[in-house]
């Protein structure tokens, strides 16, 4: 199953939103515990006043049955009180619902009250009906039986139910429950930003090693470096990785396929323009008298134009073998200054037919070089002189060492570079101007391939603008003999 980073994200805040869930619903239990505490204990202070104002009534009958003047009087103010206490005993039993103790306890208060009610209507129907000869002899009876009622209704109910009231009161457990419920909110809570923080700090790692793998590869990838293996899973970042070693496999392909180009192309070409140039040498030297100067232009074209790509062709081959790690530096105890010299004779003719002169101010400078690299390098920075440089121009070369360090520059009076392309004057296949390539000649691999050659000799090189016009190129080499 392909998991997105956004659904990673979902089934990560679901589980502290899970939590939370669960903590709301205990947090809610406890609330209602709490809801049905306070209940109780109001019901239990209802019940209280309630069980008093019985009392009292109670008391209200008793003292109406030992001062009243009459028994039509006496049954009227009994039926009112004792109506009233029917009603109450009803609210009691509402009340007390939810425990079984003190509903019995109302019951059976209601039954002795419906008792008392019983024996209350038989005295008022004989009442009504005339037929007691002894009216006072039957009320105090009845006075007696319904003071048994209400005593009954005293001792064995209103008290029980006033000292469970009372209990239940006591026993208050809200408190409890409302500290019981702080102290898990803070517990919740806590955990909560815990479980957050944990959670965030493990989707944050988990994402930033992703991230970094991708960052490196993408990096490796431009630096044409072995990729890190590659990460697992099939999200964005899984994807864009993939996407960075499909790459890193057609780059492969693509320069392996350029390599064997190169090497074909650099090695079939070299052997037939060298036939070439060594026909046209020969026909100059042994029938150069007798050709006439336009034959002779297009020797010289012939010839020129066989250096110039046997030179492309060398520096191709050049840039292969750096790409490839092949190139190999043979050092041995040398004097720059023999390189220089060679080099500056080796392109007196690019300077002849322009008219331009050398100014050389040469030191001996001994160094561990690669005598046949290093005039590889001064050739190029002096054939770049050569072709920027004005007709009738002057070069200036100099070499010296000095602080163990060989220092050798190269100054032309051409038009010099611009500030901002001087960053990319030592990129392959860069040049000052995009049609120098094609007036000037050349590949703009020269200045690419003396980079990586000095570089080889734990050396640097570098450019400069020279006032009032021109360009001054240089290299430093260091004088370690050993």
């Amino acid at each position: 199953m392909k998991l997105t980073l956004v659904h990673k994200g979902l089934l990560l805040v679901s589980i502290p939103l899970c939590f939370e869930v669960v903590s709301f619903a205990l947090l809610l239990h406890l609330q209602n515990e709490l809801q049905a505490e306070a209940n109780r204990i109001n019901n239990s202070r209802l019940i209280g006043d309630m069980t008093g104002k019985v009392t009292v009534q109670i008391l209200i009958l008793e003292e109406s049955f030992e001062h009243f003047e009459g028994p039509g009087l006496a049954t009227a103010k009994v039926r009112q009180v004792v109506n009233e206490m029917d009603r109450d005993f009803a609210e009691l039993d509402k009340l007390s619902q939810g425990d079984a103790e003190m509903q019995q306890d109302v019951r059976r208060c209601r039954d002795e009250l419906k008792a008392g009610i019983g024996d209350f209507e038989d005295l008022r129907k004989k009442l009504a009906s005339g037929e007691l000869e002894n009216i006072k002899q039957v009320s105090k009876a009845f006075r007696t039986r319904f003071n048994d009622h209400l005593r009954n209704i005293s001792h064995y109910g209103l008290w029980q139910l006033a000292s469970r009231s009372a209990l239940n009161i006591d026993t208050d457990k809200s408190t409890a429950i409302r500290e019981q419920s702080v102290l898990f909110l803070k517990i919740a809570i806590g955990c909560s930003v815990l479980i957050g923080f944990i959670i965030a700090g493990f989707y944050t790692k988990y994402l930033t090693s992703r991230l970094q793998t991708v960052s490196d590869n993408a990096t490796r990838l431009g630096q044409r470096k072995p990729l890190l293996p590659a990460i697992s899973g099939k999200d964005e970042i899984g994807t864009v990785d993939k996407a960075l070693h499909e790459a890193d496999k057609l780059i492969d392909e693509l320069q392996q396929a350029r390599a064997e180009i190169i090497g074909m192309v650099s090695h079939d070409i070299r052997s037939p323009l060298t036939t070439i140039k060594c026909t046209a040498d020969l026909l100059t030297e042994e029938m150069g008298e007798h050709l006439d100067p336009s034959s002779m232009i297009h020797l010289k074209n012939i010839e020129s134009n066989c250096d110039r790509i046997l030179s492309i062709s060398r520096d191709l081959l050049d840039i292969q073998k750096l790409e490839s790690g092949t190139m190999i530096i043979e050092r041995e105890k040398a004097d720059v200054q023999e390189c220089v010299t060679a080099a500056i004779a080796a392109t007196e003719g690019l300077r002849q037919n322009r008219g331009i002169q050398v100014v050389a101010n040469l030191q001996e400078s001994v160094a561990m070089i690669d005598p046949v690299r290093i005039e590889q390098v001064v050739t190029n920075l002096l054939s770049n002189a050569t072709k920027y440089s004005p007709r009738n121009g002057v070069i200036t070369v100099e070499l010296k060492c000095e602080k163990n360090w060989v220092y050798l520059s190269v100054s032309d009076q051409g038009k010099g570079i611009p500030q901002h392309l001087r960053k990319d004057v030592f990129a392959r296949f860069k040049q000052v101007d995009a049609d120098d390539s094609r007036i000037k000649g050349g590949t703009g691999l020269g200045l690419s391939i003396s980079k990586a050659l000095i570089e080889m000799h734990d050396g640097k090189i570098g450019m400069e603008g020279v006032q009032p016009t021109g360009s001054r190129f240089y290299f430093t080499l260091p004088c370690n003999l050993s």
